[in-house]
């Protein structure tokens, strides 16, 4: 993204690693499972260029959780798997064989939970390191067709606008790989205050 220098970016990619560990951290102490979160990759674009950006994200369904957020900046994340990914990833957890056709609500309420701890640990660490604070909304579980259908069928997502953060993450449990996405809608005017955050720790 534009506005955004790459040391900016260097920094930003810095601080959702330790996030990621962070998060990875409490899944091993919550599930007793071994779990490691690696992010091969981080992207920040516009929201109307997302869908055509990502057009891997737009073939099949999309198993999401979704939190909205406020304070110091504003905007909402998601934590979005592939079916057949979230039907192992809980299945592992839960140690119960499913499908990807077969998640029921436990199932479900088994990925909010997953969902609201990467999420709270990933932005809970960006608060941290910036120094300021964000209220959390109630995490939701949502299925779409792709990541159009997905934000236009989500009323936390379709109001959005600005910048977004895609982070590319991978589960390593046991002998799983199990891929996923973590996305993040800044605001607009939640953009600058973001530039300034990073800006100023970068200078210490």
């Amino acid at each position: 993204m534009n506005n955004f220098t790459p040391l900016e970016i260097d920094t930003l990619t810095e601080i959702i690693n330790i996030g990621i560990g962070r998060a990875a951290s409490a899944l091993n102490d919550i599930t007793g499972s071994h779990i490691i979160l690696k992010v091969p990759s981080i992207a920040l674009v516009l929201l109307d260029a997302l869908p055509k950006t990502f057009q891997h994200l737009e073939n099949g369904l999309i198993s999401s959780v979704i939190q909205s957020f406020e304070g110091d900046f504003t905007g909402s994340a998601a934590l979005l798997f592939p079916p057949e990914s979230a039907a192992r990833l809980v299945s592992v957890i839960t140690n119960e064989e499913i499908t990807a056709a077969n998640l029921d609500t436990v199932r479900s309420g088994t990925l909010m939970e997953i969902g609201n701890i990467i999420i709270n640990s990933l932005l809970g660490t960006m608060c941290n390191i910036f120094e300021c604070s964000l209220n959390f909304s109630l995490p939701e579980y949502r299925d779409a067709n792709g990541l159009t259908d997905l934000i236009s069928s989500s009323p936390t997502l379709c109001g959005e606008a600005g910048m977004i953060m895609l982070v590319e993450t991978t589960f390593l449990i046991k002998t799983l790989s199990i891929s996923g996405y973590i996305l993040v809608i800044f605001r607009l005017e939640s953009t600058e205050v973001l530039r300034t955050m990073i800006s100023r720790i970068s200078k210490k």
